[in-house]
């Protein structure tokens, strides 16, 4: 399980702010977003030895079709065509400018780029000694991960420092990550391959050689700084963001299946807002982060626990869910919002029962209570401070998913 704790924990990387924040629940306000970063419309990449050559034609033909700002990055036998530099993804040129490129027909009549999107604008892979495409076997233990600008040469910075250790590093480089792992393993490290892919079975890791690797390096190391240790509530010391045994890219198992360690993680923001006042109650606010869609519950039920048992001793409570809203279009596009708001139903529920004088109000019941007041749950989770004055309800619970494809 991760994303517990009792202390803030920060980082000052970017788009990772929400894994380092992961670290767990976050007493008395949750970490700052990040600035954002500079964002560009990627046409299209192009990889091997002519990767430069047809870049530089697509981008010669867009020019010579009066389009503006077109540029390529190149790296190791890459290129990349993109369009614009914008401060954000707010930026109305580049809304104008995606539009634009979206309606650009190619010989055959067809839209080869209806699909763009803003991207932060890609950095130039460096020549990598130590691809993942290069280690053996199905899986790898994932230790290291960076986000932001220069992500890609400080991944090949600290394999190199591991492989110096004599440790078999290997850096992955993806869209939006850049991450460092050790090994590469077969299914010959669990206790019984055939229950890898096979929903609710979880094969076991006996091989000695995963195990100390998973010993030495049980942290993740993100933006370049080790995450916390912190206690659980069975007394272990557990790390934060564990270090993963995760699938190499493009290797599939021969047990047909799920891959054994989901590819997301949903970073949730959590409020409990005091009708009286408009403000957050108690501890104010809980953030965390799930390595899968399997932990949320575990987390909702632990970031709710927490938020519950910083109210009054004793004191009579009615606690309404308002729901989740998604902060980004990968969250939007899966639903991770209901996801959540389900989650946080059955934790409040699990909660109530542990606590006397709590009563709890499902979204449904909730959303008639705003609706009398003239408000809307989508009111008050765009801004809970609306929910000052509302009646039936001591409290309101409020909350965010933002998920993140590894």
């Amino acid at each position: 399980m991760a994303g517990h704790g009792t202390a803030r924990w920060e980082s000052a990387a970017l788009g990772l702010l929400a894994l380092v924040c992961a670290s767990a629940v976050i007493a008395g306000g949750g970490c700052e977003e990040p600035a954002e970063r500079p964002v560009t419309l990627v046409l299209v990449k192009y990889e091997g030895p002519n990767a430069t050559a047809d870049a530089q034609r697509v981008a010669g033909e867009l020019s010579q079709q009066g389009l503006e700002d077109v540029f390529i990055v190149e790296g190791a036998d890459e290129a990349t065509v993109c369009v614009g530099h914008f401060e954000s993804y707010k930026d109305p040129q580049a809304k104008e400018t995606r539009a634009r490129v979206r309606q650009i027909r190619d010989a055959r009549g067809q839209f080869p780029f209806a699909g763009v999107m803003l991207m932060p604008v890609p950095e130039p892979t460096p020549p990598s000694r130590w691809p993942i495409e290069k280690a053996p076997g199905l899986y790898s233990l994932y230790i290291a991960s960076w986000e932001s600008p220069g992500r890609k040469e400080a991944a090949e910075s600290y394999a190199a420092e591991l492989r110096g250790r004599g440790h078999e590093a290997y850096v992955h480089h993806g869209p939006r990550f850049s991450s460092v792992a050790l090994g590469g393993f077969g299914l010959e490290i669990f206790d019984d391959p055939r229950k890898v892919g096979h929903p609710g079975m979880t094969p076991k890791i006996v091989s000695e050689e995963v195990l100390r690797l998973m010993r030495e390096f049980p942290q993740m190391r993100l933006e370049g700084e080790v995450t916390p240790m912190v206690k659980a509530s069975d007394g272990r010391t557990v790390p934060v963001v564990p270090t993963t045994l995760r699938r190499i890219p493009g290797r599939e198992p021969p047990a047909v299946g799920a891959p054994m360690v989901p590819q997301a993680l949903y970073k949730i923001g959590l409020q409990l807002v005091d009708t009286t006042t408009g403000v957050a109650a108690g501890l104010g606010r809980a953030s965390g982060v799930a390595q899968s869609e399997r932990e949320v519950p575990v987390l909702a039920q632990a970031l709710t626990r927490q938020l519950v048992g910083a109210l009054e001793k004793g004191k009579a409570a009615r606690i309404g869910l308002v729901g989740v809203r998604a902060t980004n279009l990968d969250a939007s596009a899966a639903r991770s919002d209901a996801l959540v708001t389900e989650s946080l139903a059955a934790a409040l529920e699990r909660v109530r029962a542990e606590t006397p004088g709590l009563t709890v109000t499902g979204p449904a019941a909730t959303r008639q209570i705003l609706d009398a007041s003239g408000m809307t749950p989508e009111d008050v989770l765009r801004d809970p401070r609306r929910a000052r004055g509302l009646r039936d309800l001591d409290f309101v619970l409020t909350g965010t998913v933002d998920l993140t494809p590894l």
